[in-house]
């Protein structure tokens, strides 16, 4: 395995030359995307991920967001003199994410373990840190692979590809009512088609999660994934009804003694939204359901 190196965004626009973003730096707001979202053009060179808005060399063009309550957006200067340095100083980091489509049209979610630091007990797509000399795509296989035992490479995928879906600014802690900013990154988002025989039932059987990472995981079916992505972060807003929805369904999750078993999961926390508190109840990231809000787009064109 590479040597672990930090791999950070930096930002360029015409005429410059391209610098490493500040911890505190929202991205969206440098190059101009007061709406919360557009078009941006990235490309991974020299261990960094560049960002602009205007294409180059080996660029490829792709969504990215963040919400409304996004901490850097809104940091004050008396904020960002109470971080410590280790924190101030610490850049924009890169993640890959990974959402798998299976042929008969599940997508996988994984449940981020209780004891991690960031973003515990959250839903998300299997992804996490880029690697020295990986590219985007190989890292989010990887951590694909690592997390849920699925070895998967592009070849397994309609027309032998894995494409960009969008990028995604996170911060944690997700709201500034929660805490200070702790980590930044620029989560770049991959859609993978399964070719046929790649069931959401045949992966399911494939599936060997690594309790140090995910406790559970599941494949939902559109109707599921259409209701989370319906559930809107930045105004509090759950679907009106989900009387049309299973209460249940069926993921993997780890027994008492730590042993990889099927389980009935309520379905109801997965349309919770964020709160303005602390908390760590279970629910969908807010980046998860922009990924799914762009997938769905994909799919209906």
């Amino acid at each position: 395995m590479s040597q672990h190196v930090r791999i950070l965004v930096k930002l360029r626009k015409a005429n410059e030359t391209p610098r490493l973003a500040h911890f505190t730096e929202c991205i969206l707001r440098h190059f101009g995307l007061s709406g919360g979202k557009g078009h941006v053009h990235v490309c991974l060179k020299d261990n960094c991920l560049e960002i602009s808005d205007n294409k180059f060399a080996e660029s490829t063009e792709v969504m990215v967001k963040h919400p409304s309550f996004c901490p850097v957006l809104h940091i004050s200067q008396q904020m960002v003199a109470n971080l410590p340095e280790d924190i101030v100083s610490r850049g924009v980091d890169v993640g890959a994410a990974v959402v798998l489509e299976s042929c008969d049209g599940s997508i996988l979610l994984t449940r981020r373990a209780r004891h991690l630091r960031i973003f515990p007990g959250l839903w998300v797509p299997p992804g996490g840190h880029v690697e020295e000399n990986e590219s985007l795509l190989q890292a989010g296989l990887r951590e694909l692979r690592e997390e849920t035992g699925l070895d998967l490479s592009p070849q397994d995928c309609i027309n032998g590809r894995v494409e960009p879906l969008a990028l995604w600014e996170s911060v944690f802690p997700p709201k500034l009512s929660v805490g200070l900013p702790k980590r930044h990154h620029i989560v770049v988002y991959f859609h993978a088609r399964l070719v046929a025989g790649l069931t959401a039932s045949a992966l399911a059987e494939r599936v060997k999660f690594d309790p140090g990472e995910v406790d559970a995981c599941a494949w939902l079916d559109r109707n599921l994934v259409t209701s989370i992505a319906n559930c809107d972060d930045d105004n509090l807003h759950s679907p009106a009804s989900l009387e049309h929805l299973p209460s249940f369904y069926r993921a993997l999750v780890l027994n008492e003694d730590g042993k990889q078993c099927v389980a009935e999961l309520p379905t109801s926390p997965l349309f919770r939204v964020h709160s303005d508190k602390e908390d760590e109840q279970e629910r969908v990231s807010t980046g998860t359901k922009f990924a799914l809000q762009q997938f769905l787009m994909l799919s209906n064109t």
